[in-house]
């Protein structure tokens, strides 16, 4: 059963209902013999095959009456841990938070209306906040291509899970790379809606502006199936918070081609780099790109390249927009307090971001400028500050510029690599040449799909 979508799997349940649980044994069995040195994983669900004994009860009526299956009707379905489950401890990775309880974030009420079942919670980077998925709970997650490499981040649990086909399909979140870097990372497709598009309630928060919850999976196909699944059902109307506009893109005729714009400024490492390894990894990326863009041209003849020099729109670079535009540090403290305060939690050792740091039940290593700036200097690290202002003014002229080049262009969509080198080793505490930030500022929705798939 490896390797099989979620079209495939409700075959199989047409010819057999006692697919469904053979399905969540397969994966469970995979767990118990690889995670304990993976750590994908931070909580398997107990009652995980319970609840597909009893979906297997429905399918059987489902097939008797022939009757259409609910979307993920019996899916086995990873969480990345910052998803509120009202069954399952939510811990954002965090030791503090083991015994954490809560309600339903909205996306999981979504995912088990439409049939899931919640197989397992994955390990990620500690509060979503860097690239190496390593937190004081679930220790460091491996690469399953290579176990001397982290497996990218935040969401690297999920990622690694599917990648191992640990579960059918999965969960994540990405404010800044968290959802592509990791499918970069494992071989998977991850991807980032259009902000707004799919609720972040109930989910552990980061930035209000730039959260984004989304799906990740083996295949294109499977990842569609659940964003129809997690995203709002007014969701086309607006695209988050901060009183941002709905983006409107372009659809083309049938006999006009889709036209891709290739954003060089993108694939070079960034800035001056003398290191022989870094440039090395960057050419291999590269090349694999640049091939997968040239071959999927030369497969449809309505599919046109179009290079993007850099020189013809504003700095882009990772550095700048880091600099000026992430809002993080600005925002952390003030939602993370603000969701351990909320009607989701129904029991909780911490109710803020200081009290956490108090306990010493955190990974410091693992721990960055954005879990702490609020603390040091609340002044100015905060979603009511000047610097916090001019850092949403110059989100606003990006989305501009942005939507600019799009029109000069005339282009549908930017390709660009994800990660510029491959993952770090393990031991790593940072992952740089992500270049995820330009979505994650202007909300503009992005996937990330293995290179060879082209």
């Amino acid at each position: 059963m490896d390797e099989i979508t979620i079209s495939d799997f409700h075959n199989l349940l047409r010819q057999d209902p006692s697919n469904g649980p053979a399905l969540v044994i397969h994966y469970l069995e995979a767990i118990k013999e690889h995670d304990s040195t993976l750590k994908t994983l931070i909580t398997i669900n107990p009652e995980a095959l319970k609840s597909a004994e009893e979906k297997a009860t429905e399918t059987e009526t489902f097939n008797k009456n022939n009757t259409p299956y609910p979307v993920l009707h019996s899916v086995p379905v990873i969480l990345k841990d910052n998803y509120s489950t009202y069954n399952l401890p939510t811990s954002a990775g965090v030791s503090a938070l083991k015994d954490l309880r809560t309600t339903n974030s909205e996306v999981v009420t979504r995912l088990l209306k439409a049939g899931a079942i919640i197989l397992a919670k994955a390990n990620l980077h500690e509060f979503a906040l860097q690239g190496t998925t390593t937190s004081s709970l679930g220790g460091q997650t491996l690469n399953p291509y290579d176990a001397g490499r982290t497996p990218g981040g935040s969401s690297g649990g999920t990622a690694a899970a599917l990648a191992c086909n640990f579960g059918l399909v999965g969960c994540g979140t990405d404010t800044m790379n968290s959802l592509r870097s990791p499918a970069s990372a494992c071989g998977i497709v991850g991807f980032r809606p259009s902000t707004g598009r799919v609720s972040c309630a109930g989910l552990v928060p980061v930035s209000d502006t730039q959260d984004c919850a989304g799906p990740m999976g083996r295949r294109v196909c499977d990842v569609r199936i659940m964003y129809g699944v997690m995203k709002d059902e007014d969701g086309d109307a607006h695209d988050g918070q901060n009183g941002s506009t709905s983006i409107s893109i372009p659809r083309r005729g049938p006999s006009r081609q889709v036209r891709i714009g290739v954003l060089e400024a993108y694939f070079p490492i960034e800035g001056s780099c003398s290191e022989p390894e870094l440039l090395s990894e960057n050419e291999i990326v590269q090349d694999i790109i640049r091939t997968s863009l040239s071959s999927l041209a030369s497969q449809d003849e309505n599919i046109t390249l179009v290079p993007i020099p850099e020189s013809s729109h504003p700095d882009w670079s990772i550095t700048t927009l880091l600099a000026k535009a992430d809002t993080q540090a600005f925002e952390f403290k003030h939602y993370l307090d603000e969701f351990l305060q909320s009607p989701f939690i129904t029991s909780t050792p911490h109710r803020s971001l200081e009290s956490i740091i108090q306990s010493g039940e955190y990974d410091q290593k693992a721990a960055t400028h954005v879990m702490t700036a609020a603390l040091e200097d609340p002044e100015t690290y905060s979603p009511h500050s000047a610097a916090h202002e001019e850092r949403l003014k110059y989100i606003a002229s990006l989305k501009e510029s942005l939507h600019d080049c799009f029109n000069a262009y005339d282009i549908d969509a930017l390709a660009y690599p994800h990660q510029r080198q491959l993952p770090v080793k393990i031991g790593a505490t940072m992952q740089p040449g992500r270049n995820g930030v330009l979505a994650a500022l202007t909300g503009r929705p992005a996937i990330c799909i293995p290179g060879m798939l082209f």
